[in-house]
């Protein structure tokens, strides 16, 4: 014990001797419990999670602290941020001092692999630049292949106003579109007369390896605690064959000749791209899994909230399909859905309110100067040193009402009519590593919306809880399910 104490002070007088120097301030700190291990902050984060609301925490931090707050994480430096400066900050004016790879690469690698969204440097160049055709321009206004499955889906529910649970139902829809754009090959999993094993058991055990990937997280360096570890890699296995399965079978058409001008229904499918450039195996699967991963999970809980949030404001959803009906029967495009202005307001009243990214989490590579976060006011510059975690929690950001107003918690689309984004919201991240997939995900699911609403006059909550009640595992989705009458 005395090792350590004379450790921590040691390094702390080291650190303000390089603050004053750098002409920086001391950053306002959170007062442990437990300054060695912070299992107090550890313990608040598992009981905010277990009770439903995962960013209470960060919240609180923030509204008692200021908006950028350090903290101590398994004995390293976590800063919690969130001031759009500072953000800006990490994500754009001094990106290339932070990085993915230190934590995701570590707690993620298993799953994973090497990808977009666990390496950085030239890795990550090369990984950006092989996805980014999937979600070019003209891939994203291909929506025939889309609607075929929005069709599929459509029929699932009810006409007579009974009740049905949408959370499923739009992973089954996303499972369905992402595995035809990533692997060429859609799992159909809607299709009433398909028994895939890739739609029965995919999806459960992808959410299974997730929960345990979290877990570990969540442990940082402790992760070999969290649970067994013959378990998780058995997880991953599971899922890896699966990949594996679409892999093989794309080389042997390749190799054969068969399949090689055909993209199906998207113009770029992101396998048999990698399939022309390289013959490593492995190297294929890790970027499908850090493609697939986001694809398919995210776009389906954004548009669960949307249906979750307009169930409970009816007269949003009557506003929503009045501009819906107003386009008449036009063939639904790119550039139609962008032009509706109300639906785009709601989608990003949604992302505000109900993101399913909580936030994102950085390790900082090299000394770096914020320009937030010391003082007694919170407003002088703070020195981060290589090693210090930065967690960025956009869920504080998005309904913090110095920026929003008094009426940040409600759900208010009408805000958005003379609003422009900026760093004060960011769902799709920001700076060079802005999620690519943002503009596939708000035309697929603005095009969802319109057929809901040309085919439904009302809709109504059946949710007993009227809350948002969130699930965590990564992405934040409602743990009720979204039950709802059409």
């Amino acid at each position: 014990m005395f090792l350590a104490v004379l450790y921590w002070l040691i390094n702390d007088i080291l650190y303000r001797i390089a603050a004053k120097k750098a002409g920086c301030s001391i950053p306002i700190k959170y007062f442990h419990w437990d300054p060695f291990l912070a299992l107090d902050l550890f313990y608040q984060r598992l009981s905010d999670m277990r009770a439903g609301d995962s960013v209470a925490t960060d919240r609180n931090l923030l509204k008692k602290y200021g908006k950028t707050v350090q903290t101590n994480a398994w004995g390293i430096k976590q800063y919690v941020i969130s001031d759009p400066v500072n953000i800006q900050t990490i994500l754009a004016t001094q990106v290339d001092k932070f990085g993915n790879e230190p934590m995701n690469r570590k707690m993620c690698g298993d799953f994973l692999g090497d990808g977009v969204m666990t390496v950085d440097g030239h890795l990550w160049k090369k990984s950006r630049q092989m996805i980014n055709p999937v979600f070019a321009r003209a891939q994203v206004s291909e929506l025939s292949s889309f609607e075929k499955q929005l069709s599929r889906m459509m029929e699932k529910i009810p006409k007579d106003g009974g009740t049905i649970d949408m959370q499923p139902l739009c992973k089954q829809l996303f499972l369905d579109s992402s595995t035809e754009f990533v692997f060429g090959k859609s799992a159909n999993s809607l299709s009433p007369e398909t028994d895939s094993p890739i739609a029965r058991r995919l999806p459960g055990i992808f959410d299974e390896a997730l929960v345990s990937m979290f877990t570990r997280y969540m442990m940082g360096k402790f992760s070999f605690m969290a649970g067994s570890k013959k378990k998780f890699l058995a997880q991953c296995k599971e899922v890896h064959d699966i990949i594996d399965g679409f892999i093989d079978e794309e080389i042997e058409l390749q190799k054969f000749g068969t399949n090689i001008d055909s993209a199906g229904p998207y113009s770029y499918v992101l396998l048999k791209e990698m399939v022309r450039t390289t013959d490593d195996r492995r190297a294929i699967r890790n970027e499908l899994m850090n493609v697939f991963f986001p694809a398919h999970d995210s776009s389906a809980i954004f548009l669960s909230n949307i249906i979750f949030l307009l169930a409970r404001y009816p007269n949003k959803w009557d506003k929503l399909r009045a501009e819906v009906l107003g386009i008449g029967k036009q063939k639904l495009t790119f550039e139609l859905l962008k032009s509706m202005k109300y639906m785009q307001a709601v989608m990003n009243e949604t992302l505000r309110l109900h993101s399913p990214a909580g936030g994102s989490w950085k390790t900082c590579l090299a000394p770096c100067i914020l320009p937030h976060g010391g003082g007694a006011s919170g407003k002088e510059p703070i020195l981060l040193q290589a090693g210090d975690q930065v967690r960025m929690s956009f869920a504080p950001l998005h309904v913090d009402p110095d920026i929003w107003g008094k009426d940040a918690e409600e759900f208010k689309p009408e805000r958005w009519e003379n609003l422009k984004q900026s760093w004060n919201y960011i769902p799709f991240m920001g700076g060079r590593r802005i999620c690519p997939a943002q503009q596939n995900v708000l035309t697929d699911v603005a095009c969802i919306m319109v057929r809901l609403m040309q085919r439904f006059k009302g809709l109504e909550n059946r949710n007993e809880c009227y809350e948002y009640v969130d699930r965590i595992a990564f992405t934040r989705e409602s743990r009720n399910d979204v039950k709802v009458g059409f």
